[in-house]
């Protein structure tokens, strides 16, 4: 049951954190003339985006106490740098493609980082960043249920 619970916390949130653009390119005719809906559409996500990364910490300590072979831990642990590793990589080449799209180099050469704006939403919402924030999660949970194992209910004190 909670790894149903999972995704479909997972499905909600990248579904919500994916339309948050949709809100970043309205126009706002009647509303605020200089200014962009978006941060509506990240207020009504964040409790949904902070839901799914509860779940995924707990599914994936559940899995970590649950299994007793130390090479699967060991593998989950890795697995996981090995991801963020990989998502970090794709993350900043996907911005790197954004700011040259956008010309966003500076008189040295170098890209700073824009501020959060209906050409720029990109670079935070997107699928590598959903995933990203679940792979630290994921990572610190798989490490407390290492470190921390959970307790057989004859060894708890009455």
């Amino acid at each position: 049951m909670i790894r149903l619970s999972w995704l479909i916390s997972l499905g909600i949130s990248l579904l919500g954190f994916l339309i948050i653009g949709h809100f970043f390119t309205i126009q706002p005719d009647e509303t605020v003339s200089q200014g962009s809906l978006g941060f509506i559409g990240i207020i009504f996500v964040l409790p949904f985006l902070l839901l799914s990364i509860f779940i995924t910490f707990r599914y994936i300590l559940m899995l970590t106490r649950s299994t007793t072979d130390p090479l699967i831990k060991t593998f989950s642990i890795v697995g996981g740098f090995i991801m963020i590793g990989v998502l970090v990589y794709f993350s900043l080449d996907y911005k790197n493609d954004i700011l040259a799209t956008l010309d966003g180099a500076d008189a040295a050469g170098g890209y700073n980082l824009p501020s959060l704006n209906e050409y720029t939403y990109t670079i935070y919402f997107n699928f590598y960043t959903f995933a990203l924030i679940h792979a630290f999660v994921g990572i610190i949970a798989a490490v407390v249920g290492v470190v921390k194992p959970e307790a057989k209910k004859e060894e708890l004190p009455e």
